[in-house]
């Protein structure tokens, strides 16, 4: 059997590693997506237990509140309190009510010696304990700043009643107390027709309707306080999502219990599913892998011996595969760069030298057209004041126009450069006078030197335009020596200079290759000595605000007298 090779090793491994991967990711997908579902549908099936059990708990309290609060039964209360009344009309009243309500309901009334004036319960029912407990109610509800006092009346058994009090008051004095006690027993047919637990308290815990006694079990007889904060409770062996909400109002806790077994069962057959599902995707995985690597490999190996054909053995050799996939396309693309990239060099590299020849073209016409109309100006008032300073003037004027026009030659001697610089500061001092000066001091050893045409001319002229914003007299030096291998040139002026700030910016912009409108002056002249000299020639700046600014050139002298030759081959 033939050994595989280290591609289609690596290759089986990664697929390997991206199957278990993917399996991993089904199981916790599938993990996550059952008990996501589940624990929406509980929350769903609760909010809407919730509001049902609201809507029915609001029923039930507005309308025993009706009964307690509502003219014809407050003006019962005092004929029967005055004894104006039979008991019989208030026995009616209680029984009309009872026919349509959803809750019935028990009435005592009391007189303010709380001795009972009317009651609707048997003589069983009204013991001494709910005697006691009705009094002590009602005492509760004088002290109660609401019309409304509720309370819990429990016991014994498994049931307790809701119980109502209102305190009457005649002229600002107590009279006397209606207490509504509802019906325990028709709690349940309201409230388990929810398919789902429910239990009622008050703002104490008192439980006012319990579906499922169990819960209460390890708590305070007909008490239930509970920890809502966490969903799942466990009751006994069941477990129970729970929500609760208040309502406050009548001051009463709803708490809903929606039966949640543990889904562990269902999460263990779910895994056990998709697992071995996973085992019979692998395998077949593990088939196709093997196979559609042991394809690709030979194809791969037999392109790259093509390719080092090409590099070791023959350049123009044409990759020939024939292995029906996408590899022979490779193959085909490959052959048809290897017959263009000759082709496609030497054009970048022709384009190179235009770009390259255009942009130095570009930088040398860089002329100042208001320089042009000064001068021309300046030239015109001489004429009448002083003939000979105008002749003189018009001469250096030609020269420089006939100097910068030039085409035929990009670089130059260092002192043909100067002379031209020497017109232009000519010129320069006839039109400022007394508020223009300038010092030249260049070493002889710098004068044979080539460099780029008008190159220090645009500096100067910054320094000028600059200078005079902000200082009414401007001094210039020019200075040129070689250090090392190197021709440097500097100018310097007196002027305002610049901050700390603004020159950073500048030294930024000159090594930026995005084009600065603002400043493309200085970036222009670095751009042009980069192009012509590389290396790390170029520009320097340096400035103190209120001293002056000052730009140092530093040219890389390639050869000495092989670059004088080749200037004046130029020329």
């Amino acid at each position: 059997m033939k050994e595989k090779s280290r591609f289609q090793k690596e290759l089986e491994q990664h697929v390997s590693k991206q199957i278990i991967l993917t399996i991993l990711i089904g199981c916790l997908f599938f993990i996550m997506a059952m008990l996501g579902i589940s624990m929406l549908d509980q929350r769903l099936k609760q909010e809407k237990h919730l509001d049902m059990m609201k809507a029915t708990f609001q029923e039930i309290w507005q309308s025993s509140e009706e009964f307690l609060m509502s003219e014809e039964n407050t003006e019962l209360f005092w004929e029967c309190l005055d004894g104006k009344m039979d008991e019989k009309n208030l026995k009616y009243q209680v029984s009309k009510y009872n026919l349509n309500a959803l809750v019935g309901i028990r009435l005592i009334l009391t007189d303010k010696e709380d001795q009972v004036i009317f009651s609707n319960f048997s003589e069983d029912q009204m013991n001494l304990h709910r005697m006691e407990f009705n009094r002590a109610a009602g005492e509760n509800a004088r002290s109660w700043k609401k019309e409304i006092y509720s309370t819990v009346y429990f016991f014994s058994g498994d049931t307790s009643e809701y119980v109502l009090v209102r305190p009457l008051y005649r002229n600002g004095s107590f009279a006397g107390t209606a207490a509504l006690y509802l019906e325990p027993s028709e709690w349940n047919r309201h409230f388990q027709k929810y398919q789902y637990d429910a239990i009622l308290t008050n703002s104490r815990g008192d439980v006012i309707y319990c579906s499922n006694y169990s819960f209460l079990e390890g708590f305070a007889i007909n008490k239930f306080r509970t920890d809502v904060q966490r969903n799942y409770q466990w009751f006994g062996d069941s477990r129970y999502y729970t929500e609760s909400c208040y309502l406050e109002e009548p001051g009463v806790y709803l708490y809903s219990f929606v039966y949640s077994p543990g889904s562990r069962t269902y999460l263990v057959i779910g895994l056990s599913v998709i697992v071995g599902l996973g085992l019979v995707w692998t395998g077949i995985f593990f088939h196709l892998m093997h196979t559609m690597a042991a394809k690709t490999s030979q194809s791969v190996e037999q392109l790259i011996r093509e390719i080092r054909t090409i590099r070791k053995e023959d350049p123009h050799h044409l990759v020939k595969i024939d292995t029906g996939d996408e590899l022979e396309e490779i193959a085909d693309q490959i052959n048809k760069m290897m017959a263009s990239i000759n082709e496609l060099n030497q054009k970048n590299l022709d384009l190179a030298n235009v770009n390259n020849r255009m942009e130095i073209q570009n930088l040398q016409a860089q002329i100042n057209p208001h320089f042009i109309y000064n001068t021309l100006d300046n030239i015109r008032y001489l004429i009448v004041q002083d003939a000979r300073k105008a002749d003189e003037l018009i001469e250096r004027f030609t020269h420089i126009l006939r100097y910068s026009i030039n085409n035929t030659k990009n670089c130059t001697y260092l002192q043909e450069d100067m002379e031209y610089i020497e017109d232009y500061l000519v010129i320069q001092k006839t039109r400022f006078g007394k508020k223009f000066d300038y010092h030249m001091e260049i070493s002889e050893e710098c004068y044979p030197i080539v460099i780029p045409k008008l190159l220090l001319q645009p500096l100067i002229e910054n320094s000028l335009k600059y200078g005079f914003r902000k200082k009414a007299s401007i001094c210039v030096w020019i200075r040129g020596f070689v250090e090392g291998e190197y021709l440097v040139l500097q100018v310097k002026d007196d002027g305002p200079g610049q901050p700390q700030s603004t020159l950073e910016v500048l030294r930024s912009i000159l090594n930026s290759g995005k084009i600065n409108i603002a400043h493309n002056g200085l970036q222009n002249i670095n751009r042009r000595i980069y192009l012509e000299y590389g290396y790390d020639s170029g520009l320097t700046l340096e400035s103190q605000e209120g001293e002056g600014f000052e730009v140092t050139l530093r040219l890389w002298i390639r050869g000495g007298e092989k670059d004088v030759q080749s200037a004046a081959g130029g020329r």
